[in-house]
């Protein structure tokens, strides 16, 4: 059955932390992973901020309660109803966010962690905001990523994959399905990996960036 949508405006949260962005040594982009909020995402990127990273954490755009109808709320950028308007929705958001902070002429950070890898992975190529470097951690490179208008953009940055060795939701046939799409594209990549699990690793972060 044919559905109908219309357009509205609606308010988007976003965190930050570390320097102020004019005086920060870099500018990383972190966006969670399904049913996380990044105002305790950030809690672990903490060392990062105080070694002078500005670090700006975008919330997906649909809040909901993890357990029930109460308690604890989690975000998500997405679900598979409706996929396609709420991709479109969130590239829209994230280039308006980077034009309100006047990111378009700085050298951005892009990380996405878990379902984060897809939406990160899809801003490179449907938006409008340029990255010097994109960082893949612990989730699943979006298997319908739009190469026809992605390919430069993936080509022009530098590409790091992280996986930990204990993750629960994934094991290394991650990072070779991952490895595999990108070398069949020419994209130049390098994979890391960590003792731990489904979780960022701020020692390796720190020395990806250092």
């Amino acid at each position: 059955m044919p559905y109908h949508s219309l357009s509205v405006t609606k308010t988007a949260r976003y965190f930050t932390s570390g320097p102020a962005i004019s005086e920060a040594k870099g500018v990383l982009i972190v966006l969670h992973g399904y049913g996380q909020l990044p105002e305790f995402f950030l809690r672990r990127l903490q060392p990062l901020a105080d070694a002078g990273w500005a670090i700006v954490a975008p919330e997906g755009l649909h809040r909901f309660y993890l357990e029930g109808a109460h308690g604890r709320v989690g975000a998500s950028w997405m679900t598979k109803e409706a996929r396609e308007d709420d991709i479109a929705d969130y590239v829209r958001y994230l280039d308006a966010l980077s034009v309100k902070l006047d990111l378009t002429e700085r050298r951005l950070v892009l990380l996405g962690f878990s379902q984060g890898v897809a939406t990160a992975s899809r801003w490179v190529a449907m938006g409008n905001t340029a990255f010097s470097r994109l960082i893949l951690w612990s989730g699943v490179f979006p298997p319908d990523y739009p190469w026809e208008s992605g390919t430069e953009q993936m080509k022009s940055m530098r590409i790091d994959v992280a996986l930990g060795t204990e993750d629960d939701f994934f094991d290394d046939s991650l990072l070779k399905t991952t490895a595999s799409v990108l070398e069949e594209k020419a994209v130049s990549f390098t994979t890391h990996s960590f003792q731990g699990g489904h979780a960022i690793d701020t020692d390796l972060l720190q020395r990806l960036l250092d």
